[in-house]
Protein backbone atom coordinates (compact mmCIF):
# COMPACT_ATOMS: atom_id res chain seq x y z
CA UNK A 1 0.00 0.00 0.00
CA UNK A 2 1.80 3.29 -1.19
CA UNK A 3 0.44 6.57 0.80
CA UNK A 4 1.13 9.98 -0.07
CA UNK A 5 3.01 12.33 1.03
CA UNK A 6 0.40 14.02 2.67
CA UNK A 7 -1.22 11.05 4.45
CA UNK A 8 2.01 9.91 5.38
CA UNK A 9 2.73 13.32 7.49
CA UNK A 10 -0.86 12.65 8.82
CA UNK A 11 -0.03 9.00 10.10
CA UNK A 12 3.18 10.09 11.21
CA UNK A 13 1.47 13.18 13.47
CA UNK A 14 -1.08 10.86 14.51
CA UNK A 15 1.09 8.44 15.90
CA UNK A 16 3.69 11.18 17.97
CA UNK A 17 0.40 12.72 19.30
CA UNK A 18 -0.62 9.14 20.37
CA UNK A 19 -4.13 9.56 18.78
CA UNK A 20 -5.86 6.22 17.40
CA UNK A 21 -6.78 5.29 13.68
CA UNK A 22 -6.66 7.82 10.99
CA UNK A 23 -10.04 6.52 9.60
CA UNK A 24 -13.27 8.98 10.85
CA UNK A 25 -16.18 7.52 12.39
CA UNK A 26 -18.10 10.52 10.79
CA UNK A 27 -18.06 13.19 8.76
CA UNK A 28 -20.63 15.64 8.01
CA UNK A 29 -21.08 19.71 6.20
CA UNK A 30 -23.46 21.11 7.60
CA UNK A 31 -26.91 21.52 5.75
CA UNK A 32 -28.56 24.61 5.60
CA UNK A 33 -31.37 23.58 6.70
CA UNK A 34 -30.30 22.48 10.05
CA UNK A 35 -28.91 26.13 10.22
CA UNK A 36 -32.44 27.93 10.24
CA UNK A 37 -33.46 26.02 13.54
CA UNK A 38 -29.77 25.26 15.30
CA UNK A 39 -27.77 28.50 16.12
CA UNK A 40 -24.66 29.25 17.33
CA UNK A 41 -24.11 32.72 19.13
CA UNK A 42 -22.47 33.69 16.33
CA UNK A 43 -25.12 33.00 13.93
CA UNK A 44 -27.64 34.72 16.37
CA UNK A 45 -25.49 37.94 16.37
CA UNK A 46 -25.52 38.29 12.36
CA UNK A 47 -28.96 37.88 12.11
CA UNK A 48 -29.42 40.55 15.16
CA UNK A 49 -27.12 42.71 13.80
CA UNK A 50 -28.26 42.71 10.40
CA UNK A 51 -32.18 43.06 11.25
CA UNK A 52 -31.44 45.90 13.71
CA UNK A 53 -29.41 47.55 10.57
CA UNK A 54 -32.41 46.95 8.39
CA UNK A 55 -34.80 48.51 11.14
CA UNK A 56 -33.02 51.45 11.85
CA UNK A 57 -32.21 51.56 7.63
CA UNK A 58 -36.51 51.53 7.13
CA UNK A 59 -37.17 54.20 9.94
CA UNK A 60 -36.75 57.29 8.06
CA UNK A 61 -38.39 55.41 5.48
CA UNK A 62 -42.23 54.82 7.02
CA UNK A 63 -44.37 55.75 9.54
CA UNK A 64 -43.16 53.72 12.91
CA UNK A 65 -47.20 52.81 13.57
CA UNK A 66 -48.17 52.45 9.91
CA UNK A 67 -49.23 49.22 8.51
CA UNK A 68 -47.08 49.44 5.76
CA UNK A 69 -43.84 49.85 7.64
CA UNK A 70 -45.15 46.77 9.70
CA UNK A 71 -45.25 44.84 6.30
CA UNK A 72 -41.73 45.56 5.55
CA UNK A 73 -40.48 44.61 8.80
CA UNK A 74 -41.99 41.53 8.91
CA UNK A 75 -40.48 40.54 5.21
CA UNK A 76 -37.13 42.03 5.85
CA UNK A 77 -37.16 40.30 9.09
CA UNK A 78 -38.27 36.40 7.09
CA UNK A 79 -35.77 37.74 4.21
CA UNK A 80 -33.08 37.80 7.18
CA UNK A 81 -33.88 34.96 9.30
CA UNK A 82 -33.53 32.21 5.82
CA UNK A 83 -30.91 34.23 4.39
CA UNK A 84 -28.50 34.88 7.15
CA UNK A 85 -27.95 30.93 7.45
CA UNK A 86 -26.79 30.71 4.08
CA UNK A 87 -24.56 33.43 3.99
CA UNK A 88 -22.87 32.24 7.16
CA UNK A 89 -22.78 28.62 5.36
CA UNK A 90 -20.81 30.50 2.58
CA UNK A 91 -18.72 32.08 4.49
CA UNK A 92 -17.73 29.66 7.27
CA UNK A 93 -18.15 25.99 5.45
CA UNK A 94 -18.47 24.81 8.95
CA UNK A 95 -17.66 20.80 8.23
CA UNK A 96 -17.03 18.20 11.16
CA UNK A 97 -15.30 15.33 11.39
CA UNK A 98 -15.57 12.67 14.69
CA UNK A 99 -12.39 10.40 14.89
CA UNK A 100 -12.45 7.36 17.90
CA UNK A 101 -10.70 9.84 20.16
CA UNK A 102 -11.12 13.94 18.92
CA UNK A 103 -13.24 16.07 17.18
CA UNK A 104 -12.70 18.06 14.37
CA UNK A 105 -14.22 21.37 13.65
CA UNK A 106 -13.21 22.80 10.41
CA UNK A 107 -14.70 26.68 9.54
CA UNK A 108 -13.25 28.50 6.80
CA UNK A 109 -9.70 28.35 6.82
CA UNK A 110 -9.51 27.80 10.62
CA UNK A 111 -9.32 24.17 12.22
CA UNK A 112 -9.21 23.14 15.56
CA UNK A 113 -9.20 19.77 17.58
CA UNK A 114 -11.12 18.58 20.66
CA UNK A 115 -9.66 15.68 22.50
CA UNK A 116 -13.20 13.46 23.28
CA UNK A 117 -11.84 12.93 26.96
CA UNK A 118 -12.66 16.88 27.78
CA UNK A 119 -15.27 17.04 25.84
CA UNK A 120 -18.77 17.27 27.88
CA UNK A 121 -22.63 17.76 27.41
CA UNK A 122 -23.58 21.63 28.52
CA UNK A 123 -27.24 20.61 28.85
CA UNK A 124 -28.18 24.14 27.36
CA UNK A 125 -29.45 22.50 24.33
CA UNK A 126 -27.93 18.91 22.82
CA UNK A 127 -25.99 20.39 20.02
CA UNK A 128 -24.18 22.53 23.30
CA UNK A 129 -21.01 21.13 24.47
CA UNK A 130 -18.28 22.25 26.88
CA UNK A 131 -14.71 22.00 26.21
CA UNK A 132 -13.03 23.20 29.54
CA UNK A 133 -14.25 26.73 29.80
CA UNK A 134 -15.29 26.84 26.25
CA UNK A 135 -18.81 26.23 24.85
CA UNK A 136 -19.06 24.64 21.59
CA UNK A 137 -21.80 24.60 19.52
CA UNK A 138 -22.13 22.09 17.15
CA UNK A 139 -24.13 22.42 14.04
CA UNK A 140 -24.68 18.69 13.12
CA UNK A 141 -27.69 16.16 12.49
CA UNK A 142 -28.79 14.26 15.15
CA UNK A 143 -27.42 10.64 13.92
CA UNK A 144 -23.69 12.99 14.06
CA UNK A 145 -24.45 14.18 17.67
CA UNK A 146 -25.38 10.25 18.67
CA UNK A 147 -22.55 8.96 17.24
CA UNK A 148 -20.85 11.80 19.53
CA UNK A 149 -22.70 10.58 22.44
CA UNK A 150 -21.50 7.01 21.85
CA UNK A 151 -17.95 7.56 21.53
CA UNK A 152 -18.30 10.07 24.85
CA UNK A 153 -19.82 6.91 26.95
CA UNK A 154 -17.27 4.39 25.57
CA UNK A 155 -14.76 6.55 26.63
CA UNK A 156 -16.44 7.08 29.48
CA UNK A 157 -16.74 3.43 30.55
CA UNK A 158 -13.15 2.70 29.62
CA UNK A 159 -14.20 0.94 26.39
CA UNK A 160 -11.91 2.78 23.95
CA UNK A 161 -9.23 0.66 22.12
CA UNK A 162 -6.31 2.57 23.26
Amino acid sequence: MDLSSDEQVKVRVVKELGMMEVKPIQQEKTPYRLLLHKKSRSLRLWEMGIFLAGFFFMLPFFEVRSPSFAIALIMFAAFVMLGAPAIYRLVYRPRYTLYADRLEIQFGRSKDVYNLKQLRPAYDFPYVYQWGNKRLYLLVSDAFLESLETRLEMIKHGLDAQ
